[in-house]
């Protein structure tokens, strides 16, 4: 499994490059469940983080207001928008795995033999 440049995507932000992903057959129920374990590892850790965003003033002057204030729009703003990318992104990758998987399973059933057929034609 190894991850491609594509360039940037009509569908990604300009700042997010688009990455593809090529994944042997036999890797796949592997890979999907890698990419379920970093989106649920996502929600455990960024979800709770993501409620402290944008950040407020910290104290009761207007130094911190203002801080606050150009913070939340350089920083909070994109990076908001970064994790709500990098989660869409992780949730297109585990559903276009559990299909191909299905495609698979539907195609060449749970041979074993045919799972592991381009390893050997590769190696």
């Amino acid at each position: 499994m190894f991850l491609a440049d594509g360039g940037g995507g009509a569908s990604s932000p300009p700042e997010f490059g688009q990455r593809k992903l090529k994944v042997d057959p036999s890797a796949i129920p592997q890979a999907r469940k890698a990419f379920e374990q970093a989106l649920a590892e996502f929600e455990e850790k960024i979800a709770p983080a993501v409620a402290d965003l944008p950040t407020r003033p910290w104290a009761a002057d207007p130094i911190s207001s203002e801080t606050s204030k150009a913070f939340n729009e350089q920083t909070s703003e994109k990076a908001l928008a970064a994790l709500t990318f990098y989660k869409k992104q992780l949730v297109g990758v585990i559903d276009q795995l559990k299909a191909i998987e299905q495609q698979y399973i539907l195609t060449e059933g749970d041979n074993a033999a045919m799972w592991g057929k381009h390893l050997r034609d590769q190696g």
